[in-house]
């Protein structure tokens, strides 16, 4: 039994840094629906900051992750 506990703790970060993941996109996709209260450019501009968020996020997934 060879179980490494350095490779159960890569997998939980990239496991939580998924979620995450998933939590922003929802909340870009909530922030273009559900608030119609605000302005359109208003909305495109929390949009947009959400895409960079997950662009970055699936940036440190990739390089972080990609060996292992």
């Amino acid at each position: 039994m060879s179980s490494d506990p350095e490779s159960g703790k890569v997998a939980q970060q990239k496991s939580s840094l998924t979620f995450i993941l998933l939590i922003i996109s929802l909340s870009a996709i909530a922030t273009l629906f559900v608030l119609r209260r605000f302005p359109l450019p208003i909305r495109l501009f929390l949009l947009t900051g959400d895409l960079i968020v997950i662009a970055a996020i699936w940036m440190i997934i990739r390089q972080k992750f990609s060996g292992k």
